[in-house]
């Protein structure tokens, strides 16, 4: 008889801790996603500009939508190496609305060819950014974004990108994630061109550690006006 009641606490101790396990699922370490986004461009003939972008975003490998979003970005170059970059999105989820002002620096290095020709653009973009959401919950948060632009013809132009963001708010503070990878663009005329960034991410999940990702990302850009005061940085405001 006592080998049959421990038999049944075995057993009861087995069911116990696997209907523990089944009510925490492992966490997912992967996921893919996509991104499309339509940019417009406008100014550019004296030190102001902006662009206004419509942005889808999915998740869940592709089966779920994440978020889509209107950004507005208002650029002052007061010379050939500075941008100032405050920027408004208000973006709609499935759970709730966001809404993101920002407030950025870029710094801008141009490299010419033997023949005067631009060649080349290193762009390092500082932001500050402060996202409210539906709910009331404020947080806070500074990306630096690295960018490397190299022109290999007159329509074809490619280059990478990697950045960091840190977060503070009630919930998280530290770095929240890091995105970066290449960056492919195929110019078709002055006012068009289409860009693909296939980049790779790291999300803390704290206290689950971290998460990975793929987030391959086309976008259009039509520029309104074609010509520029001062050659426009090119990167991602992701």
């Amino acid at each position: 008889m006592k080998y049959l009641f421990s038999v049944i606490i075995l057993l009861s101790f087995s069911y116990c801790l696997s209907y523990a396990q089944s009510e925490e699922p492992p966490i997912d370490r992967w996921d893919t996603w996509l991104i499309l986004g339509n940019k417009f461009v406008l100014g550019g003939k004296e030190n102001f500009r902006h662009s206004h972008e419509l942005q889808w975003r999915v998740n869940d490998n592709m089966r779920q939508l994440k978020e889509w979003f209107y950004e507005g970005v208002f650029t002052y170059s007061p010379n050939s190496k500075w941008e100032f970059v405050p920027d408004f999105r208000a973006s709609v989820k499935p759970e709730r609305y966001d809404f993101r002002f920002g407030l950025g620096t870029v710094h801008k290095s141009n490299f010419y060819s033997s023949e005067s020709k631009l060649s080349s653009q290193f762009v390092k973009q500082f932001k500050y950014q402060l996202d409210i959401d539906s709910r009331g919950n404020v947080r806070q948060g500074i990306r630096l974004v690295l960018t490397y632009n190299y022109i290999v013809s007159e329509h074809i132009l490619i280059g990478g990108l990697i950045g960091p963001f840190y977060r503070w708010s009630d919930s998280f503070t530290g770095i929240e994630f890091i995105r970066g990878g290449g960056v492919f663009t195929y110019v078709f005329d002055p006012s068009h061109t289409l860009s693909f960034a296939p980049l790779f991410g790291a999300g803390n999940i704290k206290p689950n550690g971290w998460s990975y990702s793929f987030t391959p990302m086309f976008s259009l850009i039509i520029r309104i006006n074609k010509d520029y005061k001062y050659v426009p940085a090119k990167y991602i405001n992701f």
